[in-house]
């Protein structure tokens, strides 16, 4: 008897805790959210915006093309090193912009087409490319995710 019960109880616990959950559920499809609806909208002279800035905000270069400065080092000799990362919207088309001096550009996300010149090169996530300084580029995102591109630009003073 003790063996019967043993075995018929955890089946019916199953089917209490179902049977409670499945109640409550279409319960509360019937009932709705008891929330109190949307918000009013603020009035013109209630505009607190956050003081918060960013350390390093994008800006904008050129169009379709944004960029930020997050490090840079003079080294001995007037050798200049600057990190910064580009960013091109999904299936947006820069204007060409150029560097002065020589860079080393790192595909970060995205994929689509980097223009040096009117030579254009496919690049995706991973891709590493050599951009000589003072060549005009433009780059083309030809999907749903942006491109981000870390730049290292190695210089002189």
């Amino acid at each position: 008897m003790s063996n019967l019960w043993a075995r018929g109880l955890p089946r019916l616990l199953f089917f209490l805790v179902l049977s409670a959950f499945l109640i409550g559920c279409k319960g509360w499809s019937q009932r709705g959210a008891k929330g109190v609806g949307t918000l009013p909208p603020a009035s013109p002279n209630e505009t607190q915006f956050s003081p918060y800035q960013p350390a390093h905000p994008y800006q904008q270069l050129t169009k379709g093309l944004l960029g930020r400065k997050l490090y840079s080092a003079s080294l001995e000799a007037g050798a200049v090193v600057e990190i910064h990362d580009f960013l091109v919207g999904p299936h947006e088309v820069s204007d060409s912009y150029t560097l002065q001096a020589a860079a080393i550009f790192e595909v970060k996300s995205g994929s689509g087409l980097l223009r040096l010149g009117d030579k254009p090169l496919k690049i995706e996530t991973g891709t590493v490319v050599p951009v000589p300084g003072a060549q005009p580029f433009a780059i083309e995102s030809q999907t749903d995710v942006p491109i981000t591109i870390r730049v290292e630009i190695l210089g002189s003073k």
